[in-house]
């Protein structure tokens, strides 16, 4: 567990990494040999290209606006909403406004 998050203590993901200017800036908050729990921050127009995902995989968006592009389809996800990745499901992400967002990801 992250040094940041105390046992006890109420916290909000999105409070946990700060925006970077021109940069995605991104904190494991659990990572086990089972899951990974990261935080991101993206700068508007920052992104990740196309890649597999290595697990199956939910996102949850904390702040601002992206593009995920999965499987070749384009989809606009804002705060509150969430979006799942298959286990090598092909996948981008694009902040079309300044973005956070928390991966939730299984480990094999």
């Amino acid at each position: 567990m992250n040094e940041l998050v105390k046992a006890g203590e109420v916290f909000r993901l999105e409070d946990l990494v700060p925006y970077g200017e021109g940069k995605i800036v991104n904190m494991d908050v659990v990572h086990n040999d089972k899951m990974k729990l990261m935080v991101m921050a993206f700068d508007e127009g920052t992104g990740l290209s196309e890649h597999a995902a290595p697990g199956e995989a939910i996102i949850f968006a904390l702040d601002g606006e992206a593009m995920i592009g999965y499987e070749g389809k384009d989809h606009t996800i804002r705060a509150g909403e969430n979006f799942h990745f298959a286990k090598g499901g092909l996948h981008s992400v694009k902040a079309t406004k300044k973005f956070k967002m928390a991966l939730l990801l299984t480990l094999e």
